[in-house]
């Protein structure tokens, strides 16, 4: 006869792998067939084998949209990683009261959804009536005041702008948390010793903000291949897949052109992209500062 109690636990959890099963395990697995099918959402797929990826391999548009998706990485990771590790210290370094003002201010926009911004900040940079534009004419700029979104030199930093304004309240929030961990007593020491609050900032915060650093860099270059909502609320790749990322490639073909199986091959390719960049911050980005 079976113990039950052995099997309580189970029962606990069991809701949760049911809802986790149907609702992430089974679209993955189907997303992994279907990328050896072609199907077109409607009649029965039809087995191709790897026919989909030496297609997509040989995809002009596929490496456009990538092209496209590591010139976001420069605003999705590298500008927030900065201004977040900037407003981190600046923000630590004031009275109490204003740091909460501050810091609310500056962690707002990550509250909101990226597809409310990407309406708002597409009105921002309309040519027409765009408060920047018209900002920019009535300041005597008005050379300067151009159709952002429409531009194939300026559309793409005009979205990744977002996303930096966007994620460097985020990075913030991680660095003030991993800079409150950190012993007064250094500082101190360092004070003692005659280091300026630059060379404390550089010699005993960054080295201690490593394992931050390493969750920002894991989160934004995931933030940034999963891009989807901000790019097809101010642009959908537009002009001409000038802001084109293979998210967006991946919704273009499969609802729009009815390609679910070649759909499903550029959505494994984006999931193993995920694995190996985390497994290179994994490999070769340190957890905390080495001993020395």
């Amino acid at each position: 006869m079976l113990d039950a109690s052995k099997y309580r636990n189970l029962l606990y959890i069991l809701p949760s792998l049911l809802i986790y099963g149907a609702f992430v395990l089974v679209p993955i697995l189907s997303s992994i067939v279907l990328g050896f099918t072609a199907w077109d959402g409607i009649s029965a797929p039809r087995f191709v084998g790897l026919e989909n990826y030496a297609a997509l391999f040989s995809d002009p548009v596929f490496y456009v949209a990538l092209k496209n998706n590591l010139v976001l990485l420069i605003f999705y990771v590298a500008l927030p990683l900065l201004l977040g590790l900037a407003m981190a210290a600046i923000v630590t370094s004031i009275h109490s009261r204003e740091q909460l003002v501050l810091r609310t201010l500056y962690f707002m926009p990550y509250v909101m959804p990226t597809a409310v911004l990407g309406i708002i900040w597409r009105w921002l940079y309309n040519p027409a009536f765009g408060p920047l534009n018209q900002a920019l004419k009535a300041i005597g700029l008005k050379s300067l005041a151009l159709p952002w979104l429409g531009s194939f030199t300026f559309a793409l930093p005009a979205v990744g702008l977002v996303a930096t304004w966007y994620y460097a309240g985020f990075c913030m929030a991680i660095f003030m948390s991993g800079l409150q961990r950190i012993e007064p007593s250094l500082y101190d020491a360092a004070k003692v010793d005659g280091a300026t609050p630059l060379q404390s900032f550089r010699h005993i915060s960054v080295p201690s903000l490593l394992p931050e650093v390493r969750i920002v860099l894991l989160l934004t270059i995931i933030f940034s291949i999963k891009n989807f909502d901000l790019v097809f609320t101010m642009t959908r790749g537009a002009p001409a897949n000038a802001t084109l990322v293979p998210n967006l490639y991946m919704y273009q073909l499969g609802f729009d052109l009815g390609r679910y199986g070649y759909a499903s091959a550029v959505a494994v390719i984006g999931a193993i992209l995920i694995f190996i960049v985390n497994g290179a911050i994994h490999r070769f980005m340190p957890e905390r500062e080495r001993e020395h």
